[in-house]
């Protein structure tokens, strides 16, 4: 099998079949009314609610380490894949692999979906203390929707 061909099956895997058509439409219902950019911030504000939810899961880690692990115990048991967390030069970058947002939304929508781990992560730097000048963006390119690269930092 190609890894193409896993990779199709393994993202067909992560959103229920009774969501998926839902989910599609919703988006592109969303991006027929509204720009990128207000859609990326509506769900940068949906991040950070789904995380003030969860808040209670991070409030008392001390290390990048335990806040890694406790993301990826969060994310394994949400079925939201898992997260690599390297300090490096003043930020933190946060590799998150396979999000299921593409699969729920489309690849077309991972320019604007992309906000919802923007501001889960945000908020949950935001419990630890993070100052509010350090922000949570994307950077590199978004390729696949398999691995998505964030920055925090200044």
């Amino acid at each position: 099998m190609a890894t193409n061909d896993l990779q199709n099956y393994f993202r067909g895997q992560q959103v229920s079949l009774q969501w998926s058509p839902v989910l599609r439409a919703l988006a592109a219902e969303m991006s027929s009314h509204s720009d990128s950019k207000d859609l990326r911030r509506l769900f940068f504000n949906i991040g950070e609610r789904f995380a003030k939810d969860t808040e209670g899961l991070f409030r008392d880690v001390q290390t990048i380490s335990q806040l890694e692990e406790s993301l990826n115990d969060f994310w394994f048991r949400t079925n939201w894949g898992w997260v690599d967390l390297n300090e490096s030069d003043g930020s933190i970058f946060i590799t998150h692999q396979a999000a299921p947002l593409a699969e729920a939304f489309g690849d077309d929508a991972l320019e604007w979906g992309i906000g919802l781990l923007e501001g889960f992560y945000q908020s949950v730097f935001n419990v630890l203390g993070a100052s509010d000048t350090l922000v949570v963006r994307s950077f590199g390119e978004l390729t696949d929707g398999m691995t998505i690269r964030l920055r925090f930092g200044l």
